[in-house]
């Protein structure tokens, strides 16, 4: 019996593939909750006194358990591809090896750079108004700051594992490649539809983000640089330049007034919503599209 449910999971069409889809999903998206709620368990979390006065060791909890929820998605995924897809996880490129580091600090540097030439467009535009500069040496705000830091690596981390390494690499053989990119880019897009400015220009906007992710897995072969430039995408436009939630209580090193047109700027809680980012992640698909055609020409190196 074990071995019949295993041969049809392991089938390499498209109705297999949402069921290892599923369960490969549903698995990672409790380990989150799971491994904060068990560091949990040690906290008096029915004393908001005894909280408040416990404030460093909840950061470091939170800091612990996100850690922990990305050891464990890796190896989940991992074990899902090679028991459910029948596959060499080798496969899935997020192989941890030299290129592993270079691969993630480049993905950072990319999207940082990126987002901070989208501040200063909107800057000089006058759309964005720095009201104050908050103290990078303040305990409130180093401890926000750290969380979030690692919070954030922990999202991009999940994500990227989830729905680019097990995700696509699983409908890879399964599906044919224009329908398994446009189903990865849906997922991921309709992942945000809880926020309110969630809407056609978000949906498309994000679809068009998940294929440069996609573009990205292909012309490096690792998912590294995506899960870097993912982390650093969050982080940056909450806790640095404050795009995003900005008025509403969360701390970033600079404070902001936003005043731009919302279709092109987005809204501070999915800034993706706004045009700009449209014509960003279009380019920079477009660009990646480009070098692998010509690298599969041999007009360019490896």
């Amino acid at each position: 019996m074990l071995h019949r449910v295993a041969e049809f999971m392991a089938r390499r069409v498209w109705y297999a593939w949402i069921l290892r889809v599923a369960i490969c999903s549903a698995g990672t998206v409790l380990i989150g909750p799971l491994s904060a709620a068990a560091l949990f368990l040690f906290f008096p979390t029915n004393d908001p006194e005894a909280m408040r006065q416990m404030q460093g060791w909840l950061v470091a909890a939170i800091i612990v358990s996100s850690l922990v929820a990305m050891v464990l998605t890796y190896y989940f995924v991992r074990l899902c591809f090679r028991y459910l897809d029948q596959r060499d996880p080798s496969e899935l490129r997020m192989d941890i090896d030299a290129r592993m580091p270079v691969m993630l600090i480049s993905g950072f540097i990319v999207s940082a750079n990126i987002l901070a030439v989208i501040f200063l467009f909107q800057w000089a535009l006058g759309w964005v108004v720095v009201k104050s500069v908050s103290d990078p040496f303040n305990t409130v705000f180093l401890l926000s700051t750290l969380t979030s830091l690692v919070q954030f690596a922990s999202i991009g981390f999940v994500e990227e594992m989830r729905y680019r390494a097990y995700g696509y690499a699983s409908g890879e053989g399964s599906v044919p490649l224009p329908v398994l990119v446009v189903a990865n880019a849906v997922i991921y897009a309709l992942l945000h539809a809880q926020y309110n400015q969630f809407g056609i220009i978000a949906l498309v906007n994000l679809m068009v983000i998940a294929g440069f992710y996609i573009a990205a897995l292909h012309f490096f072969n690792s998912i590294w640089f995506g899960v870097g430039f993912h982390f650093a995408w969050d982080f940056t436009q909450v806790s640095v330049f404050g795009l995003a939630f900005s008025g509403t209580g969360n701390t970033s090193l600079i404070v902001i007034e936003q005043s731009g047109p919302p279709l092109l700027v987005g809204g501070t809680a999915l800034i993706e919503a706004g045009l700009v980012y449209f014509v960003v992640f279009a380019a920079a698909t477009s660009l990646i599209v480009y070098l692998l055609r010509q690298r599969s020409a041999g007009l360019t190196p490896d």
